[in-house]
């Protein structure tokens, strides 16, 4: 979990944002459209905060309890409407992100990552 946590704090001063959002955005048309007219300056800072609530959440704090269940009602289909398959496009955004920034990324790391976001994005899939 270490790792997790070091890789994050490697790649969040890299800009790693501005990584993550370019390709995310180019992913998937959905994607682009639900994020227009977004304030990118403070959406940057979501995701550093969201990120740090599923590592939270995997390592079952209260705080990561509290807010992905937050977030869930926020995605979910009443309010910002994103749907299952989204998620997977995120993960993989991500992921491919993380692969290209840190410089110590490695298979391993990547199946760690894997298993620490999928507790959250599942229980905010299931608010859906």
């Amino acid at each position: 979990m270490s790792e997790v946590r070091d890789s994050f704090k490697r790649i969040s001063q890299m800009g790693f944002s501005d990584y993550f959002y370019n390709r995310l955005l180019t992913a998937d048309v959905k994607i682009r459209a639900m994020f227009h007219g977004t304030d990118f300056a403070r959406q940057k800072k979501a995701l550093i905060d969201g990120v740090y609530v599923l590592i939270d959440y995997h390592e079952g704090g209260p705080l990561g309890k509290m807010s992905i269940r937050r977030l869930g009602e926020k995605h979910n289909r009443s309010h910002m409407n994103v749907p299952a398959d989204l998620y997977e496009i995120w993960v993989d955004c991500f992921i491919l992100t993380l692969s290209e920034k840190d410089p110590k990324f490695s298979a391993s790391l990547e199946l760690q990552w894997r298993e620490v976001l999928k507790p959250g994005i599942d229980h905010m899939i299931s608010n859906y």
